[in-house]
C-alpha cells in the first residue's frame, strides 16, 4: 500500500457517499483509516473520519456520528490544517441541527465564521451564515435569520471563482426569512424570479425548496389553488430525488391547503398519498434500524478508537485520566500503591527540524513500541498513553515505586541502544523520565500524582537528559 493508493481509496469513499451506499462506505472508511494510520497519511485519516461521520448521520446513527466527529477533531488538532477544522465544524452543525441543539449549532457556526474569515474561505463563511439563518428560522427568529442570510450573500459574492449555486442557496434562506416575516411585497417577487433561474434545471433539490417557498407565500396571500399547484410541483421534484423528508413537509402543506379550499375529493387523494408516504418513511426507519445492526461491529470499533491515539496506537490522554482516576480512588480506599511514570523524548524538536516530521513521528512510534514491550507486565493493571506531543505517561496499579524505578531504568538502557533509521541515517534517541507515586494514599487525584512525576521529569531534563528522577517525600532525586 502506497500513499498513491490512498488517493484512490479517498476517491472511492467520495463516490460511495455520493451514491448513498452507507454500509459500504462505513466498511470502506474502516479500511481507509487502518491503512492511512499505518502509512501516517494524515489527510486520509481525516478524510476517513469525515466520511464516517457523514455515513452514520445518513443512517440516523447520531451517537456514532458524534464519535466520528470527535475523533476527527482530536486528530485534526494535532495533524490537520485549519481547512480540516472547518470541515469538522460543518459536520457538527448538521448533527446539532438534527438533535435540535440550536445553541450548540450557533456556537459551532460562530467558530466556523471566525475561522473561515481568517482563512478567507468565503464559500465556507457563506455556508456558515446561511446555516445560522436556517437555525434562527427554525426558532422563528426571522429578523435574525434575515440578517445572517444577507451577510451570507455578501460572502458568497466574494468567493472566486464565482459559484452561482452558492449564491442561490443563500437566497433560499433570504426568501425563507421574508416568508416568515410576512413580507409579501418582497418574498413573492423574489421567489418568482428565482424560479426562472436556469440553475434549477440541474439542481432539483433547490427547485423543490423554491416551489415549497412559493407555495407558502401564496397561502399567505390566500391564493390557495395556486399554492396547491406550487406544492404539487415541489412534490414532483422531491419525488425525483427521492428525498422523503422534504416530501413529508410538502404533503403536510398540501393537506392543509385542501382543507382551506374545502376540496374533499382532492383532500382524500392527497391524504391517501400522505398516508402512503408515512408508511414508506416507517419502512425506511425499519431499514435504517437494520442497517444500524449491520454495522454494529463498526460502532464498537469506533468506540475503541475514541480511546486510542492514532499515531502511536497507545491510549489517549482522556482515556488515561479516566482510568487513572478510578485506580487512585480505589487505591485510596484499599491502601495500595499507584505509580506514575512520565517520559519525554529528548531533543524532539531537533529531530523534527533535522530529519523532518515524518522521522519524528517514526521515532515516537518506535519509542512507544519499546515502552509497550518493556514496561508492560499486566495490561489489566497498567496503562500506557500518549499524553500529548512527545510525552508518554505510564500508570501502574498496585505497583510499588521501587519496582517501577527498576523497570524505568531498564527502559532507559534499551532506548539508548535503539537504532532508528531514516533515509539510511541513524536517528539518535534518548528519553528523560520522571516518577512519582500516590504516597500511601496521600494523593487521590491523577492531577496530583502526574504533577509530581512531571516535576521529576523536568529535573531529568535540567540535569542533562537521558536519565530518570524520582519525586519522593516532597524531594526530587
Amino acid at each position: 500500500m502506497t500513499n498513491e493508493s490512498l488517493t484512490s481509496l479517498r476517491d472511492k469513499a467520495e463516490q460511495l457517499r455520493v451514491e448513498g451506499r452507507y454500509a459500504e462506505l462505513i466498511e470502506h472508511c474502516d479500511d481507509l483509516l487502518e491503512k492511512a494510520t499505518a502509512l501516517n497519511d494524515h489527510k486520509s485519516v481525516l478524510t476517513a473520519h469525515i466520511h464516517h461521520a457523514s455515513a452514520y448521520y445518513s443512517i440516523g446513527a447520531i451517537e456514532e456520528a458524534f464519535l466520528s466527529v470527535d475523533a476527527h477533531l482530536q486528530y485534526c488538532s494535532r495533524f490537520g490544517d485549519e481547512d480540516e477544522q472547518l470541515n469538522g465544524l460543518n459536520i457538527l452543525v448538521i448533527l446539532y441541527d438534527y438533535n435540535k441543539e440550536y445553541k450548540k449549532a450557533k456556537s459551532a457556526l460562530k467558530r466556523s465564521i471566525e475561522l473561515g474569515t481568517r482563512l478567507k474561505s468565503w464559500n465556507m463563511v457563506s455556508n456558515a451564515y446561511s446555516n445560522y439563518s436556517h437555525i434562527c428560522a427554525r426558532e422563528e427568529d426571522f429578523e435574525t435569520a434575515l440578517e445572517y442570510s444577507l451577510m451570507g450573500l455578501q460572502m458568497a459574492e466574494r468567493f472566486q471563482p464565482a459559484r452561482p449555486i452558492l449564491n442561490f442557496r443563500v437566497k433560499l434562506n433570504i426568501a425563507n426569512a421574508y416568508v416568515g416575516l410576512n413580507d409579501t411585497l418582497t418574498d413573492g417577487p423574489m421567489i418568482e424570479e428565482m424560479l426562472q433561474d436556469p440553475l434549477l434545471d440541474q439542481h432539483k433539490r433547490e427547485r423543490a425548496h423554491c416551489y415549497d417557498l412559493y407555495g407558502r407565500y401564496l397561502v399567505k396571500k390566500q391564493k390557495y389553488k395556486m399554492a396547491l399547484e406550487a406544492f404539487d410541483k415541489a412534490a414532483i421534484q422531491a419525488n425525483e430525488i427521492n428525498d422523503l423528508l422534504i416530501l413529508k413537509d410538502i404533503q403536510e402543506r398540501r393537506c392543509e391547503v385542501c382543507e382551506l379550499i374545502d376540496d374533499r375529493q382532492l383532500g382524500y387523494i392527497v391524504q391517501k398519498e400522505y398516508i402512503e408516504l408515512l408508511k414508506t418513511l416507517q419502512e425506511r426507519e425499519l431499514a435504517m434500524t437494520a442497517l444500524k445492526l449491520e454495522v454494529k461491529h463498526n460502532v464498537a470499533s469506533i468506540e475503541k478508537n475514541a480511546k486510542i491515539d492514532y499515531l502511536t496506537r497507545l491510549s489517549n490522554r482522556r482515556h488515561l485520566e479516566e482510568v487513572a482516576a478510578r485506580w487512585l480512588e480505589r487505591a485510596n480506599e484499599e491502601g495500595h500503591s499507584v505509580t506514575c511514570i512520565a517520559l519525554d523524548l529528548d531533543n524532539f524538536k531537533t529531530i523534527n527540524d533535522t530529519y523532518g516530521h515524518l522521522a519524528g513521528d517514526e521515532a515516537l512510534r518506535e519509542i512507544s513500541n519499546a515502552c509497550r514491550s518493556i514496561l508492560f507486565n499486566s495490561p489489566s493493571m497498567e496503562l500506557l498513553a500518549r499524553y500529548g506531543g512527545d510525552e508518554l505517561v505510564f500508570i501502574l496499579n498496585e505497583t510499588p515505586l521501587d519496582e517501577a524505578i527498576t523497570r524505568a531504568n531498564r527502559l532507559l538502557d534499551a532506548i539508548q541502544d535503539m537504532k532508528i533509521m531514516h533515509n539510511d541515517e541513524v536517528i539518535p534517541v534518548t528519553v528523560s523520565i520522571g516518577l512519582a507515586d500516590n504516597a500511601n494514599g496521600a494523593y487521590s487525584m491523577f492531577s496530583d500524582i502526574f504533577y509530581r512525576a512531571d516535576q521529576a521529569l523536568y529535573a531529568s531534563k535540567a540535569n542533562g537528559k537521558n536519565q530518570l528522577c524520582v519525586y519522593e517525600n516532597s524531594i526530587v532525586h
